[in-house]
C-alpha cells in the first residue's frame, strides 16, 4: 500500500528475498514492473528501518526469471550487511514518476498507487476519492467513493498530480448520478 512519508509517497515495488553473494548483492522479487522502468541511476529507492525510509542507490540491476532480479546497492558491500536487508520491502518515491511510466496492467501496483487520490472532473469540480482499481479486460476502471465505476482510459485523463494526489479527468455525463 502507498505510504505517505513527509513529502514522498512510497510505492512498494519489490521485496528482498535473500543475500546473493559475498559482495553485498541481494536477490529480490518484483511486486510490480515499475522498478525496471524507474530511473535508478538518478533516483534512490527506499528501504524502511524503524519506520523511516532510508535512501539507497542501485549500482547494478540484473533481471532473473520473470519476477526476480539481482541488485547491488551502492553502500552494501558485504554479506553481513546484505543479510540485514532480507525480507525488507523496496519502495520508490511515486512523486518522481511520470504518468507515462505507470502501466495500467500492473493491477496491484496500480491500485496501491491510485487508491486515495482525489478526483476532479473536467470543470475542476470534486468528484470523489479513488477507493479501488479494477483491471477489466480492455476497460480498466477506478471506483469512486466505494460506489461509482469510472473508466480509466488515458484519453480521459487531463492531469495527474502525484504530489497533491489529484487526478483530473473527463467524466462522462450522468456517470456519477444515482
Amino acid at each position: 500500500m502507498l505510504r505517505q512519508v513527509t513529502d514522498m509517497d512510497l510505492l512498494p515495488v519489490a521485496q528482498i528475498v535473500k543475500s546473493y553473494d559475498v559482495n553485498g548483492e541481494v536477490a529480490i522479487r518484483l511486486t510490480s514492473g515499475m522498478l525496471e522502468d524507474y530511473d535508478i541511476k538518478k533516483e534512490p529507492v527506499f528501504i524502511c528501518f524503524d519506520g523511516l525510509p532510508v535512501p539507497f542507490f542501485i549500482t547494478s540491476f540484473k533481471t532473473k526469471g520473470t519476477s526476480g532480479a539481482i541488485v547491488k546497492f551502492e553502500t552494501i558491500n558485504d554479506f553481513a550487511h546484505s543479510e540485514e536487508l532480507v525480507k525488507k520491502e523496496i519502495f520508490i518515491d511515486a512523486t518522481t514518476l511520470n504518468p507515462e511510466d505507470i502501466e495500467i496492467d500492473e493491477d496491484q501496483a496500480m491500485a496501491e498507487f491510485l487508491i486515495g487520490f482525489s478526483v476532479k472532473d473536467q470543470d475542476g469540480k470534486a468528484a470523489g476519492k479513488i477507493s479501488d482499481y479494477y483491471n477489466y479486460p480492455n476497460n480498466p476502471c477506478i471506483e469512486l467513493n466505494g460506489k461509482y465505476l469510472v473508466p480509466l482510459n488515458e484519453d480521459l485523463i487531463i492531469k495527474l498530480d502525484t504530489k497533491k494526489r489529484v487526478l483530473t479527468m473527463t467524466i462522462p455525463a450522468g456517470l456519477l448520478e444515482e
